[in-house]
């Protein structure tokens, strides 16, 4: 059954499951964008001799000790070989493509607050013990989520009171989008997935979220089409932890390698060893290790190609159908980032009558979490949709299905125990894994494994028990 299903699922996925390239295949003498990680700081010292070793640094992140350098792939051994560099990889891009949303086609007439909550938002209900957590927290502004996403409508109706703000790291003009200016204000929503996770997670009108007046921050990666690179959502992330956010909320995904990366120029046949993806790696754990030094929680995708992800071999495999028709072969272990990283809790998706949903990864010490996602099974049957979440979209509603949906509302929990935490505590913050074992304590066990089950992790997340209810 879940093979069948993942080839419909391909049609809904919100984020392609695979890093993709900036560019189809670089050139030899063309530069290409690569990711340079150093030992330690990128002291200036550092970055003048990777300058001259044939590479243009065009942007740097001091609090992670990398920095995004042009350079010609024949380059790659020479900067390889810099004193202090750790790391050199291509800089491959986190596909985003156009979210399968149906929107919700009702008369304004009905609105009413709630109303839409009542009719259609099952998955809500299913975390929230039907609303029963919103009688012992509903959140406040004190405690904030971080949506490192699409940007958000801040002007929607459901959305405005909790919206605090954020920032935008898509760079002017990419994607060869001319509405791209690089503007660190310009956070709107030009896609609608991070509208709808911003409002399952505090959505206050005629949807709710799990945290109805929880507090949240848009940290824009995504623009309406192409893809961003781990650079992009790294610098993020130190941006919401430098912002003080409690969580950070990554409905994404992606694989990396941890191996060898090779390229053969079309024209010329030239091979190319371009190195390793294990730059992003690095710079993923320790963007990770930046958040929860400064007390915050990471919560992600698991993603959705219905794939163990805790088999290395079918992730390479994976990569290698992708990427072989345009000359690269890749050889190693591919892990899914940032799910697959330790300390991150991983979220899988379950539909309706809580069974995996069809499209959902999984995979033994994969997983640490289930939440509703949404599914699809019963397309093309009348009324299929329902089986979808509902959400707010810029300008209105929509059904949305994918681990993008279930990753915000375990995020949203998680942001709720710790505003219970802070009242109760003199407004002192649990550490992250005080807020890891509340949930994992809380959540209902799911599956035929004792313990951490591959499909469910520790169980279905359970808002009203993490708070105290029984």
């Amino acid at each position: 059954m879940r093979k069948v299903w993942a080839l419909v699922a391909a049609a809904f996925l919100l984020f392609g499951p695979l890093p993709m390239p900036a560019a189809a295949a670089p050139s030899s003498g063309k530069p290409i964008t690569l990711t340079v990680v150093f030992q330690g700081s990128a002291t200036p010292a550092l970055l003048s001799k990777v300058e001259a070793a044939g590479g243009q640094v065009v942007k740097v992140i001091p609090e992670l000790g990398a920095a995004t350098v042009k350079a010609p792939a024949s380059a790659i051994p020479a900067l390889q070989k810099v004193p202090g560099v750790q790391a050199v990889a291509p800089q491959l891009e986190w596909k985003l493509k156009a979210p399968a949303a149906v929107p919700l086609a009702e008369p304004s007439a009905l609105a009413g607050p709630g109303d839409l909550y009542q009719k259609y938002q099952w998955d809500i209900k299913m975390v929230t013990k039907d609303g029963a957590s919103w009688s012992l927290n509903t959140g406040s502004h004190q405690t904030v989520v971080g949506i490192i996403d699409s940007g958000v409508d801040f002007t929607h109706p459901d959305l405005a009171a909790n919206f605090l703000g954020g920032r935008n790291f898509v760079p002017a003009g990419a994607h060869g989008d001319p509405t791209e200016t690089g503007d660190p204000n310009d956070i709107f929503d030009r896609n609608g997935h991070g509208t709808h996770v911003a409002g399952t997670i505090a959505g206050n009108g005629r949807v709710y979220g799990v945290g109805p007046d929880l507090g949240f921050r848009a940290y824009r990666v995504f623009g309406a089409e192409g893809g961003a690179p781990t650079a992009w959502i790294v610098e993020a992330m130190v941006a919401a932890a430098n912002d003080g956010v409690d969580v950070i909320s990554m409905s994404l995904g992606g694989y990396d390698v941890n191996g060898q990366v090779f390229w053969t120029d079309p024209d010329t046949g030239v091979r190319y060893a371009l190195g390793n993806d294990h730059a992003d790696l690095i710079l993923w754990k320790r963007a990770i290790t930046y958040v929860q030094q400064r007390g915050g929680v990471v919560v992600a995708a698991a993603g959705n190609e219905a794939l163990d992800a805790s088999d290395p071999k079918a992730a390479i495999r994976m990569l290698n159908e992708e990427y072989g028709p345009y000359g690269y072969t890749i050889v190693g272990a591919g892990v899914e980032t940032p799910g697959g990283i330790h300390d991150v809790i991983t979220v899988s998706a379950v539909g309706p009558d809580q069974s995996l949903a069809s499209y959902s990864n999984w995979g033994q010490g994969f997983i640490t979490l289930a939440a509703p996602g949404g599914d699809f099974q019963r397309y093309p049957e009348p009324g299929w949709y329902l089986d979808m979440c509902l959400s707010t979209y810029p300008g209105g509603y929509a059904f949305m299905a994918g681990t993008s949906m279930a990753t915000p509302k375990v995020a949203a929990a998680a942001a709720l125990y710790i505003d219970q935490y802070k009242k109760t505590h003199g407004g002192q913050k649990p550490s992250p894994q005080q807020v890891l074992q509340a949930l994992k304590k809380s959540a209902d066990p799911l599956g035929k494994n004792s313990g951490r089950d591959p499909y469910f992790g520790y169980g279905l997340v359970n808002a009203y028990k993490a708070l105290g209810g029984r």
